[in-house]
């Protein structure tokens, strides 16, 4: 990939990986955006596309640790996160008691799975794109054309549905075995 993705920038914070070979294995810095480059937090990654799934903990200083920065941080790495192909669930656990992280992973679209021992499990799932509903309403709208033409309307409305329907299938086939990004980030 030709691009330079990193640093990721987000409103308040500079993310980027500590060594861009090692990238889920080593520690990423968050670092202020405004200009000093202070270190603010560190984040990292466990159980790496396990069964699809990848862990991340954010550990910030406290005067950061904060609701919207929480939600900051962590909608910008599930976003890109999820760029990965295997990468399907991105999740992380804090304790109940955290209420400014409980509602910084709730805005940040972070669902409750589940609350064991005092800590709370959170993730985000990667939303599926669905091409056949699309493709099924343009070719009832296209056999509908064709019908009034051949003057069969069935005939013509069924044909564009069946036909609308494999288009759509084929391209969600397809954009599920396509990386959205190369693994290879070193380019």
């Amino acid at each position: 990939m030709g691009e330079n993705i990193f640093p990721l920038v987000t409103k308040h914070f500079t993310i980027q990986p500590k060594d861009r070979e090692k990238l889920w294995e080593d520690e990423w810095v968050v670092t202020l955006r405004d200009g000093d480059n202070k270190e603010v937090g560190r984040l990292g990654f466990e159980d790496v596309v396990l069964h699809g799934e990848m862990k991340i903990h954010v550990n910030l200083e406290k005067e950061y640790d904060k609701e919207d920065f929480i939600r900051e941080l962590f909608y910008s790495m599930a976003k890109f996160s999820f760029n990965f192909q295997d990468v399907r669930e991105i999740s992380t656990v804090c304790r109940h008691e955290d209420e400014h992280r409980v509602r910084g992973l709730e805005k940040a679209g972070y669902v409750r799975r589940e609350t064991k021992d005092g800590c709370d499990y959170y993730s985000m799932k990667k939303q599926q794109t669905s091409w056949t509903g699309l493709y099924v309403i343009i070719g009832m709208i296209a056999g509908f054309l064709i019908g009034i033409l051949i003057s069969n309307l069935w005939a013509g409305t069924i044909a564009g549905v069946l036909i609308g329907t494999l288009i759509g299938y084929l391209l969600d086939k397809k954009e599920q075995k396509e990386p959205v990004i190369n693994n290879r980030l070193s380019d």
